[in-house]
Parts: structure tokens; sequence; C-alpha cells
């Protein structure tokens, strides 16, 4: 049974990456490179591991513009090159793609999106969790027409760090439709919002976000999210969610209503997690269930991000009563005793005071713990005092052994969740974290594994036909790894630390420098899925 159990979740793994399981034991096959030629790039003599799943194996990569042109041995001294990199005893690996990235590269706090580059992420799927770059319904500024449109042409004109794709977010579409915090939407709105889903698609948007566990998205219904479902497939593209609960009492009740949705597009579960969950069957259970989904012709799919903490800000811990800014006013006031008691409970089931971390304003770094006992008022008291959502905050309410069965599962692909000014280790470090922990010290992934969670997998998953694999024809984003001393670095008291053991990051055939606030260079751009990219 067991042995049955693995061929399935290959065969699915192999379907999500776009090949059969016995392609995935195929060593390619390149011709002879042309002599005659200069090349701009030659990673030379390293272990080659190509985004596919399939095995290392010993080789060289060339490069002309932004393409790779051959991926092979070459064993003949007269190549020629005007760059060339020795990858002896490293590993060439596609650039890492992050299945789930915040961030724009048009705020000048942002730095570019460097923070991706340096733990070797070159794609980042922006628009997650409802909202997306590029619209502006709360005032923000404007840019242009304030369009989606606009934002991509800016972001190009001025540079990134690493490629971006992007989807459009449920949240925002649904504030510009006039549905805004509604219970329910209109006719009028409903159709406003598909509208707006498909210009936005039209513009290059590979899918749609959601956020239903977020203002506004959470007041969206079946009805809503079934005609913007069925608009993402007829268009090709990708409904990935931050379903409605992930408490591990209705986290498979939310995946049912992703895979509803699924009958109408691919989907994906973005930052897979079970809330209070404690053990491994927990995760098996949910991952059974999307299997037995996929096994039935649903497409669906899930990344995770390797911590153990989430981040966001306290509006997780109000009652549905108090979500809404004139709601949390109203019970501050009139339903004090009432709130307070709800969020006494609540905070004592998400771990206690302790387990939640302080990350931006007057008591950053500081948990609700500390923080009480400066201010002598009870945890529930400080909670409604700091005022509607409150600041950003940590919650440490996952445990490792649950949520090792989604980051070790072969058909779950890797994500950051984290953005260039997000206070959470994860924004630096989930990539290597990855490698460092789970391929070289407990040896529970292999290596092509992990790589293919982080980019042939991911590009499958969000349609990036031009990236995630070293093949030829395909961009040239690389990099050149020392594994044995790949390492996060990051820790809650030195967030913003810099990862070590990427040699190398390439960016459509360049070598870019990640340091934060550099002066030199990004070759990143906006990947657009109406053009193949």
């Amino acid at each position: 049974m067991k042995l049955l159990i693995n061929l399935f979740v290959l065969i699915s793994v192999a379907n999500i990456i776009g090949c059969s399981p016995n392609d995935l034991a195929e060593e390619p096959k390149a011709k002879d490179p042309d002599y005659s030629i200069t090349y701009d790039l030659h990673v030379k003599g390293g272990t080659i591991v190509d985004g596919s799943g399939s095995a290392p194996f010993a080789g060289d990569i060339l490069v002309s513009g932004d393409k790779i042109v051959y991926v092979g041995q070459v064993t003949s001294s007269k190549i020629k090159s005007r760059t060339t990199i020795n990858a002896t005893d490293k590993v060439i690996s596609p650039g890492f793609i992050d299945a789930h990235s915040h961030g724009d590269p048009l705020q000048k706090d942002n730095d570019l999106l460097r923070n991706f580059l340096r733990q070797g992420i070159t794609t980042v799927v922006l628009g997650q969790d409802g909202t997306n770059p590029g619209y502006f319904p709360s005032g923000g500024p404007a840019r242009d027409d304030g369009t989606f449109a606009s934002w991509i042409k800016q972001v190009n004109i001025q540079g990134t760090g690493p490629n971006i794709a992007t989807l459009v977010g449920h949240g925002t579409i649904r504030r510009l439709s006039g549905g805004g915090e509604k219970d329910k939407v209109t006719p009028e709105e409903q159709a406003r919002m598909e509208q707006l889903l498909i210009d936005g698609m039209k513009a290059g948007a590979y899918g749609l976000n959601t956020g239903l566990e977020y203002v506004p998205g959470r007041y969206a219904d079946r009805e809503e999210m079934v005609g913007l479902a069925k608009v993402v497939g007829s268009n090709d593209g990708l409904i990935s969610s931050h379903i409605r609960n992930e408490d591990d009492d209705l986290v498979q009740e939310s995946i049912a209503e992703l895979l509803e949705q699924g009958k109408y597009a691919r989907v994906n579960a973005s930052h897979i997690k079970i809330v209070y969950g404690k053990t491994r069957k927990q995760g098996d259970e949910v991952l059974k269930q999307i299997r037995d989904a996929r096994a039935a012709g649903i497409q669906v799919t899930a990344d995770v991000y390797p911590y153990l903490a989430s981040f966001g800000d306290m509006s997780y811990l109000y009652p549905e009563w108090a979500k809404r800014a004139p709601e949390f006013k109203e019970a501050a006031i009139n339903r004090r005793e009432e709130f307070e008691e709800f969020l006494r409970v609540k905070i004592i089931r998400r771990n206690g005071a302790g387990a939640i971390l302080i990350s931006s304003g007057e008591y950053s770094g500081m948990t609700l713990a500390e923080i009480v006992a400066v201010t002598g008022k009870r945890p529930e008291e400080q909670i409604i005092d700091f005022g509607h959502n409150g600041p950003a905050t940590a919650h440490f309410i996952m445990t490792k052994e649950t949520q090792d069965a989604f980051i070790t599962a072969p058909d779950v692909s890797i994500s950051t969740d984290g953005s260039p000014t997000m206070r959470h280790p994860r924004s630096f470090g989930s990539f290597p974290k990855v490698i460092e922990e789970y391929v070289v010290r407990d040896k529970v992934l292999s290596l092509e594994l992990a790589i293919n969670k982080m980019t042939g997998q991911t590009a499958k998953i969000f349609g990036l036909k031009s990236r995630g694999l070293l093949k030829q024809g395909l961009a040239a984003d690389i990099l050149v790894m020392d594994i044995k001393n790949i390492k996060a670095n990051t820790t809650w008291t030195n967030i913003f630390a810099t990862p070590s053991g990427f040699d190398y990051v390439i960016v459509n055939g360049h070598l870019t420098e990640t340091a934060a606030k550099s002066s030199k260079p990004t070759f990143g751009r906006i990947l657009l899925k109406h053009k193949g990219d």
C-alpha cells in the first residue's frame, strides 16, 4: 500500500511539473555547443540540478543574451565566452520562484525587492491575500491612470531585482467595483469585478488571489467566488487563495470551498498551514484531501513557508462582530466586557500572550506578555487599546510536527509569504532554510526534490512558461550555490541577516548584485501571461 501511495504522489508531482514519471529519471541530451560563436556566459563544471526533479548530473550552462542555449558537458577548451564562472564543487540550479510574495518595487523602502535575490529568488509572485500592487482604491498615491497596466509599465521603466509575476487581488477589485465591505455584492458590482479581473488578465496577470480570512474577502459568498472562478478558468488562469480559515477544526472545510472553485479554474492553497495543529497526521489528512481532489480531476496545488509563526495584525483575534472598523469601535465602547472575554479565550487558545510578538510601532520586538508587564494592562485590554487592527504582529500558532508534512511533501511548493519590510525571518531566509535544515541537516528531502519544489513545480503551477528549468531556450535565471554552506542566518533576533552559500545569482543572463541598497543595476522584469512568459 505504501508503494502505491508513493507512486501516486510521484505521478501527481510529475503532472504538476509537466512530465511523466519516466521523464524524471532521464538526463537531458544536448547537441554539441557551437564553437564558432562567443557566448555571453559560461557556467563551467558544476553539478546541475535542473528543476525537473530528475537526478543531478555534471555539466555546463551556456547563455546568449537572456536565454539558456546549452545544458550539458562541455569537453573542449575551444569554447569562447565573455564571462566564465567556475562552478567546480558547486550546484547549478534554476533561480528560485517564490509562490507567495509581498511588496512593490515602486515603493522606495522596498529596495527593488533585493531581499528576495539574497535568498536565491529570481522570480516572485506578487498580488496575494486579496490585494495587488497597481490599484489604489484606498486613497494611495495615483500613478498615471491608476491602472494595473500603468503599474506594469512603470516597474519595467524603473526596474526590479527579481522578475515579477502578479495576480489580481479579489479584495482590491471588490473595493474598486463598489462592493467594498458589504455582506453581499449586487449583480452590477459582481459584473464590474469580473470585468476588472478580465482587464487585469489581459494586462498580463496570471489569475486571481483571494484573502478570505480578511476584510473584505471574508464577506464573499459562494456565488461571488464561483462567478470569478469561471472568469479565471475561461482565461486559463489560477486562483491562489489564503483560505477562509486555517484553524485545525475548519481548515478542511475551507479547502473544500477552494476545491469548489477548482471545478472552474486551477486553484492553489496559499501558505498552507494548520493553526493549532499538533500532529503529523493532521497535515497528512489535509494532503490526502488535496490529492483525492486531484485524482478526481481538480487541478489543485499548495505552497508553504518553513516557519512556525504567521504574520499579520491583531484582527486575527477579533470576533466576527468586530472585524470591520465601525464594528470594532462599537464593540470597544458598548460591548467591552464581552469583547474582552472573547479575546481572553482566544489568546489562551493561541498559546498565550507570550506567543504574540509585536513587530511594528512603539513596542516592536516585544511580546504581548512583555508589553502588559510594562503597561499594567490585561492582555485583552491592551489589544483593544491598540485600536482597530493594531500593530504588525507575529503569531506563534503552528507546530513543526504538523507543518513538516507540508514542507516535505513532494507536491507542495515553497514560498516566503515575506516582503522587504516585514519583520519576520521568512522574508529573508525561507528558501535557504529549507536547504539548510531539510536537505543538508535532516536529510528528509533530496536536493533535486527540494529544488523542484522551489523552481519547476512552482513555474508549472502558475503557468510561468519561460522559467523554472535549466533548459535550452528558457530564460537564464540561474544560481550557483555552495550547498554545504547554504544558511538562512535569519532569526527572530536577527531578522534582516543575509543568507550565505549563494555564490552567484543570475537574472535574465546577468550577474546580479544582491546587496541591500546597491547602486548597481537590476535585471528583473514584469512577466506577462498573455505574452507567454
